[in-house]
Order: structure tokens, then C-alpha cells, then sequence
């Protein structure tokens, strides 16, 4: 099960984990590279399963989740990071803990596709998964939308250049109650605020 982790893992993000077989003498030439590789393999699987031991602790501490669930977060945990999104186990976790504690009634079953979509958001546009995740989760209880319809209105915002004065999650956060309250939807929020964008509105 590490093998496949390491591996999986490994793919478009080289360098996480290197493979170490050098043969130094003659003596056993034939055998050392192969056993070096084990060696390096079996050290990256201790490392490996440390890691993801105290992600999980990080992300049970963090949430109060059941410890008797570890198992399951374990393999969320495992799942987000074989899609190549996050920088470590531990940077997986806080976001995950984040999305959990932010996004009001997510369930388990939904927790991957929404940190993944957090930490898209962050690595694509530079918003911090926190502003993020609070800004989807205002657009959700104002308008009704899914978090994957809300990322991707603030994702179509960021593409709209809505973030040019550094902003935008702001506004989310400040005047989705405010054109709910006079019946407008998510949609038209960011129609108007493109159209305020274009026409010269700071924020």
C-alpha cells in the first residue's frame, strides 16, 4: 500500500521522494544498488506513514472527529494527495480541517472534492483556503448554491480579473446578504460586480 502511495504520488511532483542506490566496491556490485533501492524505499515508507499518522492527528485534533474514523480520513487523506494536490500529508490535513470547520453541514463523503477545490483556489489564484472556504460557504447560505457551484463562481470571478485590488473574497463575504435580500441570485452578484469591475468600481 505505501509502494503505491509513494508511486502515485510521485507523478508530476518528482523529487518528493528519491530512490538512493549507489555501489561503492566491487564486493557485491551486483547487489547493492538493488538492495540500496529497498533500503531507500522501506525508509520512504516509515516517513511516509509517520506523515500521514500525524495528519491524521492534526485533522482529528483540529475537527474533534472520532478517532474510531482515523482509517477514513487516513484514505481521504491518501486519495486528495495521489491527485497531486497539496504539498504534504500535514498541509492536506489543516486544509481538510479547514473545509470541515468552514463549509456549515459538509459531509464526509464530500470533504475530498472540496479541499481539493480549496487548495486549487490557493495554488492557482493565491487565495488563502480559509478566505476561501468562508467565502463559499457565505455564498452557499445566502443563495443555496453547492460548494462546487460556488468555487466555481469565485473561480470564474479570479478568471474575470475580480480579484485586481485584492478584494474579492471580501465582497463575497460583505454583499451576498445584501443582493439576496432584494432577490438577486449568486449569478447576478457577479454579473454586477464584473460589470462594476469594467466600468471602474475599486471594490
Amino acid at each position: 500500500e505505501c509502494q503505491n502511495v509513494v508511486s502515485s504520488a510521485s507523478t508530476g511532483i518528482s523529487g518528493k521522494i528519491n530512490a538512493i542506490g549507489t555501489a561503492t566496491t566491487k564486493v557485491g556490485a551486483a547487489m547493492l544498488p538493488m538492495s540500496s533501492g529497498i533500503i531507500a524505499m522501506g525508509t520512504a515508507c516509515v516517513n511516509t506513514a509517520d506523515d500521514i499518522d500525524s495528519a491524521v492527528n492534526t485533522y482529528i485534533t483540529s475537527t474533534g472527529s472520532a478517532t474510531k474514523e482515523a482509517g477514513k480520513f487516513e484514505d481521504v487523506m491518501k486519495n486528495i494527495y495521489k491527485n497531486n494536490y497539496g504539498e504534504s500529508f500535514e498541509d492536506i490535513a489543516q486544509s481538510m480541517a479547514t473545509v470541515k470547520q468552514g463549509i456549515d453541514g459538509i459531509t464526509d463523503d464530500n470533504i475530498q472534492k472540496v479541499t481539493e477545490s480549496a487548495i486549487t483556489m490557493r495554488d492557482t489564484f493565491g487565495m488563502d483556503v480559509n478566505e476561501s472556504v468562508r467565502a463559499v460557504n457565505t455564498l452557499m447560505q445566502n443563495f443555496g448554491i453547492t460548494a462546487d457551484e460556488a468555487f466555481n463562481l469565485v473561480a470564474q470571478g479570479a478568471q474575470n480579473g475580480l480579484d485586481y485590488s485584492g478584494e474579492f473574497l471580501d465582497s463575497i463575504d460583505e454583499y451576498s446578504v445584501q443582493f439576496a435580500k432584494v432577490g438577486l441570485d449568486a449569478e447576478d452578484m457577479f454579473s454586477i460586480f464584473v460589470s462594476g469591475a469594467e466600468n471602474g468600481a475599486f471594490n
